[in-house]
């Protein structure tokens, strides 16, 4: 019965939310990977950056997500308001260049060695800091001085040398997304994991509160929204519980927000579909938005509209032929160890050939010993003490969130599976 109250209140909200109803975008921006980015896109990129550096933007948000940083950590409002904070910069990018759109960086892509990514080189993002001050000299934002808070260099210090620590490999987060009924579950996965390594392993200015002052940090939650998008698309687009930031989660919570970035109000509900509301704009490796606005309660989107999820929800890799490697290997490492379905569950419940791109599949070779051994996967590292108390986790769950990926690594490692990553 508690629940049914529940169910109803909230259905009772989204009008009130929406007005009329949530109004399906007419122009949708389309965030494309990182990786895929020209020469002249990366330029085109640091012009605006630069732009917004000069009127105090970048400043602004710094300081913002400073100020709002225990309320928007650690609990569910973590996904809304990163998906509003991202949106806002775009929308305050296109005052300077109506076709500026923040790219998403798969970091599952680079996890083995982070510090090789090309995301990471002299014409791109730059790469580690120099000096003592670990002052960034090279890239789109090189030889900045930021003015929040104070005046300092823009500051990279790699987490180990000259290197970085591995990150999250791909199948971790395919395993979230399938797994995680809830999104409460997910959002400890993702931000005690991929969202916690990819922040400490650049390190300097992306390692503290006012990490906005580096642009890696909005093309990580520009990756870090996507990975949200993916799993809406595999369970309940509107499911929005646990802790929030008064209490239990509620899609009429208000989105934190203060004088420097301000949202006009806006409530959770308000961002949670991509292509309706103010929400316009969806991801070049993720589903588009869905043709009608998904119903309220727990039950899975796709049992509404009695539609099976794209096998492109299934994974949290961007790339086309990496991801159809993973679901085919998957599968053929079923056949050995069927406990590795409870982890895939999506994987575990598509056709024998639906939605695998089956060239892959014919010139597929089974792999040889020493390939075997090369792809193992790598352990993410894990959060560092001084993240954790930043944050305020719990440092207990945080850990034992780290050991579960490292088991699941185990498990894969232990199979037949292969990374094609």
């Amino acid at each position: 019965m508690q629940f049914l109250i529940s169910l109803v209140l909230v259905a009772a909200a989204l009008p009130a939310v929406f007005g009329q109803g949530p109004e399906k975008c007419r122009t949708m921006h389309i965030r494309r990977s990182a990786h895929s980015l020209s020469p002249d896109e990366w330029q085109q990129i640091g012009r605006v950056l630069a732009q917004m550096h000069d009127s105090g933007d970048i400043d602004r948000f710094a300081r913002a997500h400073q100020a709002l940083f225990e309320s928007v950590h650690g609990s569910t409002t973590f996904f809304p308001f990163h998906r509003k904070f991202v949106q806002e910069f775009e929308d305050i990018g296109r005052t300077f260049d109506p076709e500026f759109t923040v790219p998403y960086w798969d970091s599952t892509r680079d996890y083995r060695s982070p510090e090789s990514s090309p995301i990471l080189r002299g014409t791109t993002l730059g790469g580690n800091g120099q000096g003592s001050n670990r002052c960034l000299r090279d890239g789109i934002q090189g030889s900045w001085t930021m003015g929040f808070p104070g005046d300092h260099c823009l500051r990279r210090a790699f987490n180990n040398g000259n290197s970085i620590l591995p990150w999250v490999p791909a199948e971790l987060i395919s395993s979230y997304i399938q797994s995680d009924r809830f999104i409460s579950r997910f959002r400890e996965n993702i931000e005690y994991g991929i969202h916690g390594a990819v922040h400490l392993g650049l390190g300097g200015d992306a390692a503290t509160r006012f990490a906005p002052n580096d642009f890696f940090f909005f093309m990580h939650h520009a990756n870090i929204d996507r990975l949200w998008w993916l799993w809406q698309n595999t369970h309940n687009m509107l499911d929005y519980n646990g802790p929030g930031t008064n209490g239990e989660a509620s899609l009429s919570d208000v989105i934190p927000q203060n004088n420097d970035v301000s949202f006009g109000g806006a409530r959770a509900a308000s961002v949670m579909v991509l292509g309706y509301n103010s929400v316009c704009f969806a991801y070049d490796s993720a589903p588009g938005p869905p043709a009608q606005y998904p119903g309220t309660g727990n039950t899975p989107n796709r049992l509404i509209n009695n539609i099976e999820p794209s096998a492109l929800a299934f994974s949290g890799a961007s790339d086309p032929a990496g991801f159809g490697l993973e679901i085919m290997r998957m599968r053929r490492a079923f056949t050995e160890d069927s406990s590795l379905k409870e982890y895939f569950p999506g994987v575990a419940a598509i056709g024998p050939a639906r939605e695998i791109d089956t060239d892959l599949e014919k010139n597929f070779d089974e792999c040889t010993c020493k390939e075997r051994k090369a792809k193992k996967l790598l352990y993410p590292a894990p959060m560092s003490e001084m993240w954790i108390s930043m944050h305020g986790f719990d440092a207990q769950r945080v850990g034992q969130i780290h050991r579960d990926a490292c088991l699941l690594v185990d498990k894969l490692n232990n199979s037949t599976y292969v990374s094609p990553y």
